[in-house]
């Protein structure tokens, strides 16, 4: 008869013999959320076209997604902890599957923007438990910084394939393709993944979970990113923008109080006295917000501007994914031979150089132009997101590594959401600007305010006019869509640059950092 003890080794044994394969699944659900982050990004002007939707309502159905992704990471990092890695995994996995099926169904943009962010409510669940269960099933050490690498790379190559796989699917398909297609991998990860995946048990010391904490940082994160979506509309100093602003950051200051005192926080506040945790997890926050901005314009500018087709615009940005990969399976390698820090801020000069050179971008710039700057921040990309990983998971505790984890993604995605909002909120205050100081504007009649709403609104206004009107109505929403754009990019870049410099200042050397990380144990 078998023992209870002998069983379990064999259980563990098998898991263990399993381990890649589990990290493949782990992988690709990794892949699928990350993917969610960006192949909306190209269908964009299709939605623009076929819901009618403006460019907030384009900038909701990205930040929809993100500002629950986000605000619910906390949440379910405890999850995690609590109830079980593999748990959270499998449901999360299965509820993003759900909601990506109602999201294609969407008859309208409102409907769409509230799909997608149930959608981002399975991906909370899912992203934090992929790299918790990492964590767990590697320890060998050469084992553990390849099975990061390779986590870091489904991630970044997820966020990278979207605009090529969306343009794919663009061509041939209607736009809920682009949401269709996680269903059968949803399935895969469901199945597959009871199967290869070990069961730990989770920490029956920690109770509660800390509900007002969610609902305050994520109704917080969705006033912040109204706010600044909404405030080139509403304008600078109305009463709902004002009104919005001061209500977002007293939820924001109550959520950091409610933390500090809650018996079981979501976010333990004790994390960031570590040096490297807080420097590490600030730098990707800030490196995704950069990313998420420019790719929400990119994709637009090379179908506006450039008059790229959803498929010619995904392959003109398949090179940024070969340059993130490039970037991934290089960081192992520099790690070792030139440490963590010095690959951060290599990773970080690359970035913020990418993002200065494409914002000396004019109308009449050629895809050339920006795909320099595109291969800069894909190369410094794939650097850091390996790098950063690891620095936040070796500084971590072994109890913590559900809520640490879940904080590191949850502030990239808070960094995501606000990108977009920010960068969406200075490309159209440029935009509009630019539009309404024109020449030709007041001779725009009942169109003005559909040419100062968007693109799209200015390609319809050109279809009624004949003449030269109509070709000056599109040439001055391309010199407003590259004045926006450049502004933008500037943002990026100097927030990157400010990144850069807290690393060289306040990042301890590798020597200091496993001291602090041994006093965190």
């Amino acid at each position: 008869m078998t023992s209870p003890a002998s069983s379990t080794e064999e259980q563990d044994n098998k898991h263990f013999a399993r381990r890649w394969l589990a990290l493949g699944v782990l992988s690709l659900a990794l892949f699928m959320a990350s993917l969610d982050n960006t192949i909306l990004n190209v269908a964009l002007p299709t939605l623009a076209k076929e819901l009618k939707a403006s460019t907030g309502q384009l900038q909701w159905t990205v930040d929809s997604y993100q500002v629950t992704f986000a605000g619910l990471l906390l949440v379910a990092g405890a999850f995690v902890d609590r109830w079980g890695r593999t748990k959270t995994f499998l449901t999360g996995a299965g509820v993003f599957g759900l909601f990506s099926l109602l999201a294609g169904l969407a008859p309208n943009v409102e409907l769409l923007i509230v799909f997608r962010a149930l959608m981002g409510i399975g991906a909370a669940l899912l992203t934090p438990s992929t790299l918790a269960l990492v964590s767990a099933i590697f320890h060998e050490p050469k084992e553990r910084t390849l099975a990061f690498a390779i986590w870091s790379g489904a991630n970044a190559a997820g966020g990278a394939a979207g605009p090529l796989l969306s343009g794919i699917l663009l061509e041939h398909f209607s736009w809920g393709s682009i949401f269709f297609i996680n269903v059968p991998v949803a399935l895969i990860i469901v199945i597959a993944g009871p199967f290869v995946l070990q069961h730990f048990k989770p920490d029956s010391s920690l109770k509660g979970i800390d509900i007002v904490g969610a609902l305050l940082s994520t109704i917080a994160l969705a006033l912040v990113c109204w706010t600044v979506i909404s405030a080139p509309g509403f304008g600078l100093l109305s009463a709902p923008i004002i009104i919005s602003a001061v209500l977002g950051l007293a939820l924001m200051i109550g959520f950091v109080s409610w933390e500090a005192n809650f018996s079981e926080p979501i976010l333990d506040l004790s994390l960031f006295k570590n040096r490297r945790f807080s420097v590490a997890v600030s730098v990707a926050g800030l490196v995704t917000g950069g990313g998420s901005a420019a790719l929400f314009i990119l994709t637009q500018y090379l179908q506006f501007n450039l008059a790229y087709d959803p498929l010619e615009s995904g392959i003109r940005i398949l090179p940024v994914a070969v340059a993130l990969g490039i970037g991934v399976f290089s960081a192992p390698k520099l790690i070792s031979s030139l440490k963590l820090k010095n690959t951060v801020l290599i990773g970080l000069v690359f970035v913020a150089s990418g993002f200065f050179w494409m914002s000396f971008v004019t109308v009449e710039s050629t895809y050339s132009h920006m795909l320099i700057g595109a291969l800069a921040f894909g190369i410094g990309a794939g650097l850091l997101n390996p790098a950063a990983t690891q620095a936040v998971m070796d500084a971590l505790p072994q109890w913590a590594s559900g809520v640490g984890s879940a904080t590191n993604s949850s502030l990239m995605q808070v960094g995501s959401a606000m990108g977009v909002a920010f960068g969406g909120a200075l490309l159209s205050t440029r935009y509009q600007n630019t539009v309404a100081n024109s020449s030709i504007f007041e001779q725009l009649g009942e169109w003005k305010q559909a040419v100062l709403d968007s693109y799209a609104g200015a390609v319809n206004a050109a279809d009624h006019f004949t003449g030269p009107l109509g070709e000056k109505i599109i040439y001055l929403a391309k010199a407003g869509f590259v004045e926006g754009m450049s502004w933008a990019l500037i943002g990026c870049g100097a927030a990157v640059t400010v990144s850069a410099i807290a690393v060289a200042v306040l990042y301890p050397s590798d020597k200091k950092s496993k001291e602090i990380s041994d006093d965190a144990e």
